[in-house]
């Protein structure tokens, strides 16, 4: 790792940092740029014209231009502007789901499904201030803020260069991380180990992706990473009755497939966001029910996987759920402007502002829970109760804070505006920590597998944030794994060779 301006003067022909900085032909052109134009106009003419939902002439206005600035991340992207890996198209698309794609889809602006209808005054005010947020964060990102950092900033170069190691190595983590992730033995006092192993898991799968798309792998061993290790690590995640614990991996991979071939699957993010938005969320209602403290509960990983399997098959092709109902019941799982025009009509109203209470668990992130066994739990656990948006006595249902909303109900619109800028900022300076010239294989996967974990904009700051340090760290002490690892190797060719 270096520090600074020194990383400057590292040669430039690193393969991994050309390979996601290389543009491919044509993709700056004029025509190019029209047809992702084009692509937007039509999505909101669509949505505008066709979809059930009736809003307001104002939150179609803002709910339009949320969606139509997905395309300035991506144009930068693309045209190469923004010569990194694909993190804020992903996270833009992400906002989008949240913020404004289910004000077409609900026919009532809800938090839940009993619950009555947000005044039209706070939605439109939620989708403005997102609206406004969304592009404070674009200021942090792409503004010149980030070059201040630049002469301190620490680089990570993790040129990892024998293959047949990195393969081993790799292979070793995928499977390995698999089996204790799915383990059925380990007590409860010992659940942290799964989440460890999941990660590894899934560091392992990010390397093997990285050296297949770049024709390193062969076709056994491709194969057994995309029919084997990719869908059983998806499936782990959805067993574990959290959709975005499996839906988070299809999201790293595809960032990984967009850097390596420089080239966003849009095709494939589409029909992923209809699988999973319409048909995997409104599945993990029963599948809860079943697993947590149903009569699943003691399920081993297949049987679970078997139940969520026939769930997804009855509300889908046995159609015991109208489509249209899915449709509906998705949207409201997945909408959190209507969150936000709560917290808005009830901040300070009813609920004083929050003062960074919220942020209180970012002092404690780094210390382990062996260690400090009574650490303070995340103070976002209790949101819901704080608006009365669920039930004092319903102590198993959880609603999610979403960063932005958080932002307001601690300081208000200027929250908003001030920590929408610095979460652009922090995002950019993690980027630039591993997408440098010499960064090599590992800080690829290192950054596509710290900036994924940053995607959820739809949970508290400190769930997000506050594991990052101890990703960085991660990634680290697997790359000193392979150095390592690679040291030995070239120590053995020399007794073997005699060279």
């Amino acid at each position: 790792m270096t520090t600074g301006d020194s990383y400057l003067n590292r040669p430039t022909h690193d393969e991994w940092y050309a390979r996601i900085t290389r543009l491919r032909p044509g993709s700056a052109s004029p025509g190019k740029a029209l047809k992702l134009l084009g692509a937007v106009a039509i999505a909101l003419i669509a949505l505008n014209l066709y979809a059930p939902a009736a809003p307001t002439i104002l939150e179609r206005v803002f709910a339009s231009a949320i969606l139509a600035s997905l395309a300035l991340p991506v144009w930068l992207w693309m045209s190469g502007v923004d010569r990194t890996i694909p993190f804020m198209p992903f996270l833009t698309l992400n906002f989008t789901y949240y913020f404004a794609l289910p004000v077409f889809l609900l026919k009532h602006y809800v938090i839940g499904l009993f619950k009555p209808p947000i005044a039209p005054h706070f939605i439109t005010l939620a989708l403005g201030y997102s609206l406004l947020g969304l592009y404070c964060m674009f200021a942090g990102y792409y503004g010149p803020a980030r070059w201040l950092f630049a002469p301190i900033l620490p680089r990570f170069n993790l040129q990892w260069r024998d293959e047949r190691v990195v393969r081993m190595v790799a292979l070793m983590m995928g499977v390995g991380g698999l089996f204790l992730s799915s383990s059925h033995a380990l007590p409860g006092s010992l659940a942290q180990i799964g989440v460890f192993a999941a990660d590894l898991s899934m560091v392992g799968i990010c390397m093997l992706v990285a050296l297949q798309l770049a024709g390193r792998l062969d076709r056994i061993t491709s194969a057994f990473v995309w029919g084997f290790l990719l869908p059983v690590r998806i499936a782990i995640g959805l067993g574990s009755g959290a959709a975005a614990s499996g839906l988070i991996v299809g999201i790293t991979v595809a960032m990984m497939f967009a850097s390596v071939r420089r080239s966003i699957p849009w095709k494939t993010l589409l029909l992923g966001t209809v699988v999973a938005v319409f048909v995997i969320r409104p599945a993990e209602v029963p599948y809860r029910a079943a697993t947590w403290g149903g009569r699943q509960s003691d399920a081993g990983p297949l049987e679970k996987a078997s139940l969520y399997g026939d769930i997804i098959y009855r509300i889908t092709i046995g159609r015991a759920v109208d489509p249209q109902t899915l449709i509906e019941f998705g949207s409201l799982r997945l909408a959190q402007f209507t969150t936000f025009g709560e917290v808005i009509a009830d901040t300070p109203a009813l609920v004083p502002f929050w003062r960074g209470e919220s942020y209180y668990p970012f002092l404690f992130k780094l210390i382990p829970r062996f260690i400090m066994p009574d650490k303070p739990q995340e103070l976002s656990a209790g949101f819901g109760h704080k608006y009365g948006l669920i039930s004092k006595r319903d102590t198993t249902t959880a609603i999610n804070l979403p960063q932005i909303v958080e932002l307001y109900g601690n300081f208000g619109l200027i929250g908003v505006i001030a920590g929408m800028f610095m979460f652009g900022l922090i995002y950019r300076l993690l980027i630039e920590m591993y997408v440098h010239p010499g960064m090599g294989l590992g800080a690829l996967v290192g950054g596509v597998y710290v900036l994924s974990k940053l995607v959820d904009v739809g949970s508290a700051a400190s769930m997000v944030f506050g594991g990052i340090p101890w990703s960085i760290i991660f990634i680290a002490l697997i790359g000193l794994l392979i150095d390592a690892a690679e040291l030995d190797a070239t120590t053995l060719d020399v007794k073997v060779t005699g060279k």
